[in-house]
């Protein structure tokens, strides 16, 4: 008997924040604060992902600007451009493999050059210990 497959977009969750290019980090570290997000894609005006930023990309510049006041930086001066992404019928096991290594704890889940949900290291884990409860329950 076979298990049956795992896809992330059974475990994906909607995308409910993007930021653009242009979208100043002060704005990007509010809005990552107020919805207790990790990171978030960042999307061109053809709502293609071209970048994603993190807390941690906040954190470095937030310390850099207390270092050298700079100022006025946007989210395109600090995402991760070309983000590691993940297809809606990527294996959650393949998956939580890649995780294992120095990778991001979020990806991008990225359908015909369009962002369509977001999956974390926390999804992953929780549909693999769904799948394993089920395996035993048979």
């Amino acid at each position: 008997m076979t298990t049956p497959a795992i896809l992330v977009s059974d475990h994906m969750k909607p995308v409910t924040v993007h930021f653009s290019p242009t979208t100043s980090v002060e704005e990007v570290v509010k809005t990552l604060v107020k919805n207790n997000l990790v990171g978030a894609p960042v999307l061109d005006d053809n709502k293609q992902l071209i970048g994603f930023v993190t807390e941690k990309d906040c954190l470095k510049q937030m310390i850099n600007d207390s270092y050298y006041s700079q100022d006025h930086q946007i989210a395109k001066d600090i995402m991760r451009e070309k983000p590691l992404s993940v297809s809606p019928n990527a294996s959650i096991i393949e998956l939580a493999e890649e995780m294992l290594g120095p990778r991001p704890k979020l990806y991008p889940v990225v359908d015909n050059n369009q962002v369509v949900g977001i999956i974390t290291r926390a999804d992953v884990l929780k549909a693999l210990s769904k799948a394993r409860v089920e395996s035993h329950a048979h």
